[in-house]
């Protein structure tokens, strides 16, 4: 298909230039050119990844429409009637996605390269995915946009700068993870009205922790239990040193699940009570709005100061907020992370 000025001759300096298009449907031309860049990778893992990612996306370079033989004959005779075939194939596939979605690259790479992609598929160590991921997924759009596919091409700045931002942004969410809630948090949770109180476990780390946890145990052959490798629970004579000139242990606590996004992290004074921790103010976010709650007052947080690297104005904490009766705020059951970037108007709460 082609897009130009039609009607008369123009003189040769005035004539508009034409692109061409190809009428294939660009769930094949996706699915080709993805099953092209997969096979240049060598590496298990990165062909996992692949795999996981192109699933994601509508293209699956494992189960896609076209079987190798196909693939030949479709390069080999062009106007065969097995090419026409298996264009309808592809025509018909394309349609039933459309029917439920829209095509939106962008939109796409949000929601690929947040976290959920990596708590679903827990079968390569979150480490190596949240690092990892982000390589692969920048090979594969450019990879695309190489190809021909132009409706990559012509937005591939825009794509190469989400992934950028994911580049840089998992692998601190997952060493966040990993931290969360903090001694301040867990001896509030252990004191007062929070989750540990009753559970004397934190069984509410983020889910890519857990599934960490589960595949380092079925690494061995020994089957240690999955949590030999976290650290000894905080006893209660520690959680109140560690709220001591804070937190009264008289006080009362109400508490709901929230969504809370960072909007700044400054160290306490050298003076303050709390001396050694970070102040996080949050402030509680409408996921589906997209924006943070009109008519809310922002909420501080204490982390821990060895946080302070891992902690971005962005990033949105999925837990159970918890506010005691002399107006401290803190938190637990934190079951996600979330990336700046994702869509969260269309990812449930955990």
């Amino acid at each position: 298909m082609s897009f130009g000025k039609q009607g008369p001759s123009l003189p040769k300096d005035a004539r508009i230039g034409t692109n061409m298009f190809s009428s294939e449907p660009l769930l094949m031309r996706m699915d080709f050119a993805t099953y092209k860049y997969y096979r240049t990778l060598e590496n298990a893992h990165d062909k996992m990844l692949m795999e996981t990612a192109s699933r994601f996306a509508n293209v699956n370079v494992l189960t896609r429409p076209a079987t190798k033989k196909e693939l030949k004959k479709y390069s080999d005779f062009k106007d065969s009637e097995a090419r026409r075939d298996l264009r309808l194939k592809y025509q018909t596939r394309q349609v039933q996605v459309l029917g439920q979605a829209t095509f939106d690259m962008q939109w796409g790479l949000k929601w690929l390269l947040s976290y959920f992609i990596l708590i679903e598929e827990p079968v390569v160590a979150a480490s190596v995915r949240a690092e990892r991921l982000p390589v692969i997924t920048r090979e594969w759009m450019n990879a695309l946009a190489s190809d021909g596919i132009h409706e990559v091409s012509d937005q591939l700045p825009e794509l190469l700068a989400i992934i950028d931002m994911a580049q840089h942004e998992l692998p601190l969410l997952h060493r966040l993870g990993e931290q969360l809630p903090g001694k301040f948090n867990t001896a509030c949770s252990l004191l007062f009205a929070g989750q540990l109180r009753s559970a004397h476990i934190d069984m509410f780390k983020p889910k890519w922790v857990l599934a960490d946890q589960r595949l380092s145990s079925n690494e061995g052959t020994d089957h240690t239990d999955i949590y030999s490798d976290e650290p000894e629970l905080m006893t209660q004579a520690q959680a109140r040193t560690y709220v001591s000139g804070i937190v009264p242990l008289d006080v009362t606590s109400t508490s709901c699940p929230a969504d809370l996004r960072i909007v700044s992290i400054e160290s306490s004074s050298a003076d303050d009570m709390t001396a050694g921790h970070l102040h996080v103010t949050t402030h509680v976010y409408d996921r589906q709005n997209m924006s943070d709650k009109e008519g809310r007052d922002p909420v501080v947080l204490r982390m821990d100061q060895e946080m302070a690297p891992n902690l971005r104005v962005g990033f949105i904490i999925e837990a159970t907020l918890h506010r005691l009766s002399n107006d401290i705020h803190y938190v637990d059951a934190v079951t996600m992370v979330w990336p700046s970037y994702t869509p969260l108007d269309h990812i449930g709460t955990f």
